[in-house]
């Protein structure tokens, strides 16, 4: 079976009820782990108290530690404004930890996925090491989950090259039109996508709206799973987690999908990224929405 391989920051959440873990890629792992899918964290945290603790964290879920170094710079945070719920807003600090992740020796197998984003490439020292990572595995996942000040087309779109799996937003996508000058219609662009920088799949989040999947075979909608909200912080990482778990587990297209609506639904309507959530809670929440 594929393992999964995150890389990228590890961090605390600043809610203003107090702090919780995060960082895209810690929050994949997660819940990738939770629902049965081998996982690893390739980061960087501090020799502190904050550092620890999340190490403790990630163990207590089973997620693979051992690509995790503790460093000199200090534990990533970011300041979380909840005000607006739906439209959640980031502060982040710098220099952190995961600003300076070292390379790690992998014993890659066929399959196996490597998962990041764009934030961890603010800095040149984590950038080299996700290049130099991306060579070596053999399935590549670009969450392009974009943070702003931290934008650099330039090299989001080196990253893009040679990716197989990129999840966006509809933000996100309309910026990537703008820049590789794609149809705005993402069922259109995804041909353009896989013609020049072979992607396999291209799936966009679209918020109340659910999520849509293209590939070769074409383009599906998920079902939609109203929930009241109650911060959207790691909801599109908890998505994204289930896409990867059924697309590894080989679920069918259609129900992977659900699946990962679902998740993402469950997740966006508790605070915080990373709510344990079983598959029992889960498939009772697909049964009662369906009925």
């Amino acid at each position: 079976m594929p393992r999964l391989y995150c890389f990228g920051e590890v961090l605390w959440d600043l809610f203003p009820s107090g702090a919780k873990p995060g960082g895209a890629p810690m929050n994949v792992a997660i819940h990738a782990q939770n629902l049965g899918l081998e996982s690893a964290v390739i980061s960087a945290i501090g020799d502190d108290e904050r550092g620890g603790t999340l190490l403790d964290i990630l163990q207590e879920r089973d997620v693979n530690t051992e690509f995790i170094t503790r460093g000199d710079h200090p534990t990533g945070t970011v300041t979380v404004d909840t005000s607006n719920p739906s439209e959640v807003r980031y502060t982040l600090d710098e220099p952190s930890a995961w600003d300076f992740i070292g390379t790690p020796e992998i014993s890659w197998e066929p399959g196996d996925l490597l998962l990041h984003g764009s934030l961890a490439t603010r800095n040149k020292h984590s950038y080299e090491t996700l290049k130099a990572l991306r060579a070596q595995a053999s399935t590549r996942v670009f969450d392009l989950n974009l943070r702003a000040p931290y934008i650099d087309p330039e090299r989001i779109l080196e990253l893009l090259v040679g990716t197989e799996i990129v999840k966006v937003n509809e933000e996100e996508y309309t910026l990537l039109a703008q820049w590789l000058s794609l149809d705005s219609n993402p069922e259109l662009g995804f041909d353009e996508m896989h013609e020049r920088m072979g992607t396999q799949e291209l799936i966009v989040t679209r918020g109340n709206r659910g999520a849509l999947r293209v590939n070769n075979l074409g383009a599906l909608q998920s079902k939609i799973f109203p929930v009241t909200v109650k911060d959207t912080v790691g909801a599109g990482d908890s998505f994204l987690a289930a896409m990867l778990f059924g697309i590894c587990h080989l679920l069918k297209p259609q129900q992977t999908l659900d699946y990962a609506a679902a998740l993402g639904a469950m997740v966006a309507s508790k605070e915080g990224a990373n709510p344990l959530i079983s598959k029992t809670e889960l498939k009772a929440f697909i049964d009662a929405s369906t009925q």
